[in-house]
C-alpha cells in the first residue's frame, strides 16, 4: 500500500487531482473525514484488493461486462457503450478505484 501511496505522490496528474478533489469535493471528504482511521484503513485495503482483482475480472472482458451488469455494478445508461467497448468499463473501473484509494489516503492523512 504504501509503494501505491508514494508513487502516487510522485505522479503530477495525481497531485493535481487531490487539489481538484480538495477544492471541488469537499463535502465528499467530509463524509469520508467521519471514518475512524481503521475504517480508512480498511477500504484502502478493500479498495486496493479490489484493484488486484480487475487482472483476473478483467481477461475475459465480455465476461466481465456481463458479470457486473448481472450484479447491478453498470449504471443502465452505461451497459451499451460498455457492451460495445468493453476496455471503455475496464478503464472506467481503474479509475474509479484508483480515485476511491486516493480520496481514503487523503482523509487519513498519507496524502497531503
Amino acid at each position: 500500500m504504501s509503494a501505491i501511496i508514494e508513487e502516487a505522490m510522485k505522479d503530477v496528474e495525481t497531485m493535481a487531482m487531490i487539489t481538484k478533489l480538495k477544492e471541488d469535493n469537499s463535502d465528499h471528504l467530509d463524509e469520508l473525514r467521519k471514518l475512524s482511521p481503521m475504517e480508512v484503513l480498511g477500504g484502502m485495503k478493500e479498495t486496493l484488493d479490489n484493484m488486484k482483482l480487475i487482472e483476473y475480472l478483467f481477461k475475459d472482458k465480455e465476461k466481465a461486462v456481463r458479470e457486473m451488469e448481472k450484479e447491478g455494478m453498470i449504471d443502465k445508461a452505461h451497459i451499451k457503450k460498455y457492451r460495445k467497448d468493453p476496455d471503455l468499463l475496464e478503464q472506467d473501473t481503474r479509475r474509479g478505484l484508483y480515485f476511491q484509494f486516493i480520496s481514503l489516503a487523503v482523509v487519513g492523512g498519507f496524502i497531503e
